[in-house]
């Protein structure tokens, strides 16, 4: 069975920058998280800190990590 990876995460200190790589991360994405246009950088969005555990657990608990 082949395993897909749905997000790319990259911790770059204060903030994440999260890239979903998959229809389905795409989809969670739009569905869970509250986003502002200016977050979006290329294909992923950042966050701060403190705010990237919940959605990072959020992801595990939906299976997508």
């Amino acid at each position: 069975m082949r395993q897909v990876k749905h997000f790319e995460v990259r911790d770059e200190g204060s903030v994440v920058l999260i890239t979903p790589l998959s229809k389905l991360a795409r989809e969670w994405t739009e569905e869970n998280v509250q986003l502002e246009a200016w977050q979006w950088l290329g294909g992923g969005f950042a966050v701060d800190q403190g705010f990237a555990d919940d959605i990072l657990s959020g992801m595990a608990d939906s299976g997508l990590m």
